[in-house]
Formats: structure tokens, sequence, C-alpha cells
């Protein structure tokens, strides 16, 4: 049972979410959104805010079913080609056909022995080198699935982590928890379900056949010939229980990927959850979550084992008791030796192992299509919704923006799911300016922000970085011309010199001193026992808010890049810690084009221009 620490009895506390109406169309109109107390989440809707905004766009979640079903994505194809399923396939073949010859051979052997005679050498040789190579057969067998689903595994998981990175800012942080169960889980069902489950299961329903000719061969054909009536029981059953599993696999999937949200959710959130007494209701919720993921599990498992039982009841036991009787008419009727009896019945196990096979295995193959059908939609995606639907936006004709360093000229945007944050905004800033933009919170500075970052795509428009226009170049071309200081600081789990080398994976240790000091913090790193090798903590926690805050700064620095973007850079300090960080800030911009987003008057004090968007641009004097 889950338990989280708690303070007294759980009481409603309203707070403010962190979501405003410029990113959550489920908080519109005005803004901030008072709450009881969950983290993100937008009023009477248990779901995160950020869900909401997935759910209100066209593409949804991974999976969802307003929209058709997509073509499974060429990669998935790439990553277990079809010679991988025709070796697989193979491998089965040559199992059971040395195994059919095996027992073929052990009946020989009871013939020979039943009249009284002994065995050649070279007939017990033979028995040795059949037994071995069936045995060969199938360590190699699965040998290969399990090599080729780790192969899949690794070509999934870089082609889905390249799609992630394709997706952007904006899409993928509003469903991380969906995308982390995806790109772990999924991406391991799927690899195991397409490498170790399609080739081996084709083998599976095929060799019973390939058995059966055997035995028509060597033995009986008309004993042959009616297991094959028989077989064909099989396919109907399988076809059946396929269509029927259909909505338990999405109903797995989707409870999955509901549960580590939360769970990523409840995490983040432990600290604010206890003080304001909400972890016992944050428990119940996961509670129930689980609870619902627990019953998806037992729905898929329960179709399973009545597979089994049908699959035993109506085809094994019903096979075992036909090749029996067949066998005891033909001993009695002559027509049948000793021997021959004996190769039938063993015969008979490999044509029901493999169907026996099915039902165990089966489960691997609900989930596995689930899975697959999510990774395939997240391939599809390719690049995020909001820049899908920037290609089309409406360009107003060639706009001159030659001369500035950062341009919005005639611009609407909104974000994914929601209507325009603004229309028709129009901004230069030009190079070596410093100019500062202020507003309440839904006003559009964080719009402008992502926009500039390309981030998000205008619905008309154009926007400039640096003479590129979003729209017609790669977004990494953009991003090139940026250093960006945002106002959380993400800090990888490692120390101070791998947190630096994101930025210059190439900078020597007097480069990294160097933003440091441009960042005022070599004198704290210096006084570290560790120094450069100083740990940060998950998310930067074994330093302080102002100290983790300079660190991105001294990235930035590292950058180099011309164009500067500060996004409430002292919006998580004290006044003392402010300070420090806008004289950082003083020496960073120098020599460069600078865009500051604040809420605090001492944060725009160096600023050339201040512009308010509460008064549509207007410039108001710095």
């Amino acid at each position: 049972m889950l338990m989280w620490p708690s303070l007294g009895t759980p009481t409603d506390v309203a707070i403010t979410s962190p979501c405003d109406q410029e990113r959550c169309p489920a908080s519109r109109p005005g803004g901030a959104v008072s709450v009881p107390l969950r983290m993100m989440v937008c009023d009477t809707d248990p779901v995160p805010c950020q869900e909401a905004v997935v759910a209100a766009h066209p593409h949804g979640h991974p999976g969802a079913s307003s929209a058709p079903e997509a073509p499974l994505h060429e990669r998935l194809r790439q990553a277990v080609p079809g010679w991988v399923l025709a070796v697989s396939t193979a491998a089965a073949w040559a199992q059971a056909a040395a195994t059919a010859f095996l027992f073929f051979s052990l009946g020989s052997a009871l013939d020979v022995l039943s009249f009284g005679e002994r065995l050649l050498p070279t007939e017990i040789l033979t028995l040795i080198l059949i037994a071995a190579a069936a045995a060969i057969w199938a360590a190699a067998g699965a040998g290969f699935s399990a090599w080729a689903a780790s192969d899949a595994e690794k070509q999934l998981r870089a082609a889905a982590l390249g799609s992630l990175y394709r997706l952007g800012a904006v899409d993928v942080q509003s469903r991380a928890g969906s995308l982390l169960s995806l790109l772990t889980d999924g991406v391991q069902r799927t690899a195991n379900y397409r490498a170790a489950f399609i080739g081996p299961m084709i083998g599976a329903l095929t060799t019973p056949l390939l058995v059966l000719a055997i035995m028509a061969v060597t033995v009986s054909g008309r004993v042959a010939g009616f297991l094959a009536l028989l077989l064909l029981i099989v396919p109907v059953v399988i076809a059946g229980f396929r269509w029927a599993v259909r909505p338990i696999g999405r109903s797995y999937r989707m409870t999955q990927g509901r549960l580590t949200a939360a769970f990523l959710e409840a995490i983040q959130a432990l600290d604010t959850l206890v003080y304001a007494r909400a972890a016992g209701r944050t428990a119940a919720d996961l509670a129930r979550r689980g609870e619902e993921h627990r019953s998806s599990i037992m729905r898929m498992l329960a179709g399973n084992q009545l597979l089994i039982f049908v699959v035993d009841a109506a085809f094994s036991l019903t096979v075992v008791v036909a090749a029996t009787a067949l066998s005891l008419q033909g001993l009695a009727a002559g027509t049948l030796s000793l021997g021959g009896a004996l190769t039938i019945l063993l015969m008979t196990t490999l044509v029901i192992g493999p169907v026996d096979i099915i039902g165990r295995f089966f489960y691997i193959g609900i989930s596995g299509r689930a899975a697959q059908r999510s990774l395939s939609e997240h391939l599809h995606a390719g690049t995020a919704p909001e820049v899908a639907a920037g290609a089309d936006a409406e360009r107003r004709g060639d706009v001159e923006t030659a001369g500035a360093a950062l341009s919005l000229r005639e611009v609407t945007a909104g974000w994914p799911g929601g209507p325009p944050v603004f229309t028709g905004l129009s901004l230069d800033i030009a190079p070596g300016e410093h100019v500062a933009l202020i507003g309440p919170s839904g006003a559009g500075k964080s719009t402008v922000a992502a926009l500039l970052q390309a981030h998000l795509l205008p619905r008309s428009g154009v926007v400039t970085v640096g003479g590129l226009d979003t729209q017609d170049v790669q977004s990494a071309a953009v991003r090139d011309q940026l250093a960006v200081v945002e106002q959380q600081t993400f800090l990888f789990l490692g120390t101070i010199e791998d947190n630096l080398r994101i930025a210059a994976p190439e900078a020597d240790d007097d480069q990294l001193w160097e933003a440091l000091e441009t960042a005022g913090l070599a004198a704290d790193v210096r006084n570290m026992p560790a120094g450069l090798a100083t740990p940060v903590g998950e998310h930067g926690r074994l330093l302080s808010g102002g100290q983790a805050q300079r660190l991105a700064i001294a990235r930035a620095a590292l950058r180099d890049a011309p164009i500067l973007i500060l996004d409430e850079p002292t919006s998580q300090v004290d006044l003392a810690g402010e300070a420090a960080i806008l004289e950082a800030l003083r020496r960073l911009a120098a020599g460069r084009t600078v865009l500051t987003i604040a809420h605090r008057p001492l944060a725009v004090l160096s600023a050339d221009r201040v512009i308010d968007l509460r008064q549509l641009m207007t410039e108001v004097p710095s």
C-alpha cells in the first residue's frame, strides 16, 4: 500500500495553479486558477493541467480514440526486417523437423527391437545426431530471438528519442508521464512483440502442418489428414480472441500512461503536497489509478487464461484423444506397427506444443500490439503539433526585417488546443539592444519567448531570429543564435562540470572558470572541496537557488550566442540573490542582443527599452 507522509488531517488548501491562461486553455478566462491543491490541476477535472492541453489538441495522447489509427510507422518495420522474421520461422521449422525425424527414428528403433534385433552403431549415431540437431536448432532459435529483440529495442529507443527531440518542448512537457512510459516499457514491449513474438508465432502456427506432412510421408497419411482437419480450429480461435482483446490492450496502455504521469507528478511535488496537507488525497488518487491499472492487467491476463483453457480443452485434448484412438485402431487392424503408433503419439506432441505456446504467450501479443500502436503514433508525430500547425500558417507577404536581431511582424499565436494569446503583434529588437518585456501572467510573454526559440510557430505573421525565418529553417539553426536563461533552471544529475559542458562539450577548464567568473559563481565553486567535480544533486538540490541560477548563467556564457533571452531569471530567488544574478546578467549581456521577460522592477532597470504587453506593445520610458 502506498503511504505518503502527512501533516495532520488533510484539508483543502486553495493555491494558485502554476498554469496560466496563455499556456492552459482549461484555465481560461482569468489567468491563474485557484483550486484545491492537486499540483497543476485545473478546476474539477483530476487530470494534470498540462494533460488538459493535450486532451484538447487534435492529436491528443498517443492512441486517443478520437483520431483514426495511423498506418504502422516504417521505423518499426525497419527495426525488425523481414529476414529476421524469416530466420525465426525457419529456426522453428528446423527444430520441429529435426524433432519429428527423431521421433520417427525412435519408432523405427522400437520396431527393430520388437523383432529381437539389435540396433547398428550407425543407427545409434543417427539418433544422437538428430537429437543434437534438434537441441541446437532450439537453442539457436531462442538465442536469435533474444538478440533480435535486444537489437530492435536499441533501434526503437533511438528512433523514439529522435522523435521526442523533434516534438518540441511544448508537446513533450505536456505529457511527460506518458512519454516516459512509452520510451521505457512501451519500447521494450514493442521490441519483444515484433522480434520475439511475431516470428516464433508464425513458426508455431505453421510447424504443426510441417510435422503432419512428415507424419503423412513417414507413418500414415490418413491419420495426418484427420489431425490436419482438427488443426483448422486454431486460427478461428486465435482470430476471435485477437478481435475480442483489442479494447483490453488499449485500456492497459492508457491506464499505465496515466499512472506513470501521476506518480511522476506526485514525486516532483512531494514537498508541496506535504506542506499543504494534501498527501493523503494524493495517495488515495494514486491508489485509485493503481487499482484501475491492476484491473486492466487482470482483464488482459483473464483473456489470456481463457485462451489457454479453450485451446487446451477444445484442441489439445481432442487431438491427443484422436491420435491415440487412431493409433490403437491401426494397431488392431495391422496397418500400424508398434513403432508407427509410438511415432504418431510423439509427433502429436509436436502438433499441440506450438499451439500451447500460443496460449501461454498470447498476453505478449495483447500488450505488444497496444505498445506498438502508441509508439507508431509517436514516431508519426515527427514534429511538434504546434510546429505542424505553423507550417500552414498564413504569411503576410514578404515582410522586410533586415537589421533586426529579433523581429515579430503581424504575428498571431496561441498554444495547442487554445485560442490565440495575441493577434497582430509586431516587435523589433535591434542588434546589441536590451529590451525588457513586462505584463501580467497570461499576457503573452512566455508565448513570445516560445516563438523566438522556435518551440512554437505563429499561426500567421513572420518571426525572425538573427535574420532567419522560424518557419523556413530548421529549428536547430534558429536556436544556434540563442542562449537562454529560464525561469526555472534545470540542472542534470552530475557535477558542476558536467552541467557546464552541456553547453560546450569541448571547453577546457580555463573556459569553464571564465564562464563561472562571468556568472559570479567562481568564488563559490573554489570554496567547494571538490571544485568543478562538486555534485549538484537531482535537479540541482545540493545547490542554493541563487547558485543554481548562476550556474545556468555560466552555461549560457559558454554558449557564446549573439542573442540572449532571459525568461524571469530572478523570480525564484530572494532580493540578495537577485542582486548577484542581475550583476552576472549584466556581464553576460555585454555585446549581445538581450530580451528580458520580467515581473520584478530591478530586472528591467538596465534595459534600453521596456515594452508593456498590456498596452498593446506601447513603449514606456525605461
